[in-house]
């Protein structure tokens, strides 16, 4: 039984903590309450971040094989200039031709080497074809022709026939030829021969002058 409490005396639960610890407590429980929104932000904003993404890394550095390409130079005491790039498709490749101060018809041949030193072409060596194509050298590419403003454009299915590797022409030079015919290359000879190129890997698009 409690004692008889005075007039105005105030009852003080001891159960209770003070003053000052209370506060202290209703601090606490608000700065933690902060930490946790601030840190549930962070890490939202961090779910969106990926560092060293692969997939984004292989695709940058994946390169597209865009074929090879020959610029062509005037040979035979010839203006002609132009490319001509070999781009495999499925079991062959696609020949593509752009050229200008062509006449009439002319024609087109691969030759061994890749080297176009000479003036009359006999530094390229002799026509050159894969031997799984089943054709002569000279015969691989079909006849062509320039428009009559000496301008030529052409694409040639060429089957067997690759960009690089064994039936490729990478390190091997193409040369064209004014007329009907693929003549010998003899040394110090003059022939048909008017423009020599070179192979290399192409850096672009294929496009014509």
């Amino acid at each position: 039984m409690g004692l008889p409490r005075a007039p105005g005396t105030m009852t003080v639960d001891t159960n209770e903590p003070p003053l000052r610890t209370r506060v202290a407590i209703a601090g606490n429980t608000a700065f933690v309450a902060w930490a946790v929104v601030a840190f549930s932000v962070l890490i939202a904003g961090c779910s969106g971040i990926r560092f060293g993404d692969r997939s984004t890394a292989s695709e940058t550095s994946k390169e597209v094989d865009m074929g090879q390409q020959a610029a062509l130079r005037a040979i035979g005491g010839s203006a002609v200039s132009g490319k001509v790039r070999v781009i495999d498709r499925g079991d062959g490749a696609v020949v593509l031709v752009s050229g200008m101060n062509l006449s009439g018809a002319y024609r087109l041949a691969f030759h061994e080497r890749g080297n176009c030193t000479s003036p009359n072409g006999f530094s390229a060596g002799p026509a050159w074809a894969p031997a799984a194509t089943g054709k002569r050298a000279q015969d691989l590419v079909p006849q062509l022709y320039a428009n009559t403003e000496n301008w030529a454009e052409a694409e040639i299915r060429v089957p067997k026939l690759h960009a690089r590797g064994a039936d490729g022409v990478a390190g091997r030079s193409v040369m064209l030829y004014a007329g009907t015919e693929v003549p010998d290359v003899r040394p110090d000879v003059p022939n048909a021969a008017i423009a020599c190129g070179v192979f290399e890997a192409a850096r672009t698009p294929f496009s014509s002058f």
